[in-house]
């Protein structure tokens, strides 16, 4: 008989040693471990009667899943004490172990999943005031993406994941910041479009601080499981109204600088190439269901090895942003409003592509069906 799909948690300690209400992350440690099991598909988290404050800290609308007294008989466990902090991908490892069949039962705290996950941490028992810290300082570590560019890697994370680490504290919620973050771009734009040096420098200082603040929502939702379709669509369409906003109005400004028509141009140029490509994009987003851009499956040309895949990270958001801001402060925003309108170009073309290639292949399915 195969074992069953569900697993419980299950909360064995609880004593005046320890205080399974800690907030780490935003979080209270007990409602944490029971979200990181919900996100893994367990199927009840089981913490006994006498558990009073372990079951009080459960109380969250975003816990769907039914708190009982025990485990139903035969059904997976995962023994875990209400004061242990994991890497969000170690419950969901642990589910996937084949030792994990029907009626076993796994001590979390002795688990050990394999270390190939990016920015692991192994678990942690938080049991006074310097291992929280060092458990949020991990937390909050793991929220680092492989994909990050250069500038996100080296300077926009270290600054988002210290002010996300403040902001979780507050009772800002992600959607909240992310509103606000896109009134941080628009105001950006609004002094770009000045025309005089100061208004470009002051501009791009905001796209960029845009740019960083633009990890803090993503860090919050996921740190605080609170991610969301709206939030996705907030974040996306954030960033897109902000690039478009941004150097449009510095297309304004340079015009008003030097009275030459050709920034109008060049501006108008990118923005409809930009537009065109967010038209596509979004549609296929809607058709699936998400918000992310990075579900988006971009056909770009692949570089030979040791020629152009080198400068790639150049052309992410983050490091174009930095560039941006550096050239500002340099009075070269014109150079990087053609830029600009280049890769807003070359991303039309890769985004054509993308819609040939999509076409083809429902064109094919029809086939088969056929």
């Amino acid at each position: 008989m195969a074992p069953p799909v569900d697993f419980w948690v299950l909360d064995l300690l609880e004593s005046d040693a320890v205080d399974p209400g800690r907030r780490v992350g935003g979080l209270s440690l007990a409602l944490r471990l029971a979200l990181d099991a919900q996100a893994a598909g367990a199927a009840a988290i089981a913490a006994g009667e006498d558990a009073r404050r372990t079951r009080a800290c459960l109380v969250d609308r975003r816990l769907e899943l039914p708190v009982t007294g025990a485990p139903a008989p035969g059904a997976r466990v995962v023994v875990a004490p209400a004061h242990l902090i994991v890497h969000r991908a170690t419950l969901r490892e642990l589910t996937s172990d084949p030792a994990f069949g029907a009626g076993s039962v796994i001590e979390l705290s002795r688990f050990r999943a394999r270390k190939s996950v990016p920015y692991f941490f192994e678990p942690v028992l938080v049991v006074d005031g310097a291992s929280a810290r060092d458990a949020e300082q991990k937390l909050f570590r793991s929220l680092r993406k492989t994909e990050d560019g250069w500038t996100s890697r080296f300077l926009n994370r270290y600054l988002s994941l210290a002010l996300s680490r403040l902001l979780v504290r507050t009772p800002l919620a992600p959607n909240q910041l992310s509103l606000l973050i896109l009134g941080v771009g628009l105001a950006g734009a609004g002094l770009a479009a000045r025309g005089d040096y100061f208004g470009g420098v002051a501009g791009a200082a905001l796209f960029q601080l845009q740019s960083v603040l633009d990890g803090c929502d993503g860090e919050m939702s996921r740190v605080t499981h609170r991610t969301s379709r709206t939030g996705q669509w907030l974040d996306t369409v954030g960033d897109d109204v902000t690039n478009y906003a941004f150097f449009g109005a510095a297309g304004v400004g340079l015009y008003r600088a030097t009275e030459s028509e050709a920034y109008l141009w060049v501006a108008l140029f990118g923005l409809v190439s930009g537009l065109a490509s967010t038209a596509f994009t979004y549609r296929y987003l809607i058709q699936i269901g998400s918000g992310d851009l990075l579900a988006y499956p971009l056909s770009v040309p692949s570089a030979q090895p040791g020629r152009l895949a080198f400068i790639k990270p150049l052309f992410k958001r983050d490091t174009f942003v930095f560039i941006t801001f550096l050239m500002a402060i340099g009075g070269a925003l014109g150079p990087m409003l053609c830029l600009f309108g280049a890769g807003a170009f070359g991303v039309l073309l890769g985004v054509l592509k993308t819609e040939f290639r999509l076409a083809r292949e429902r064109r094919g399915e029809v086939g088969e069906r056929a």
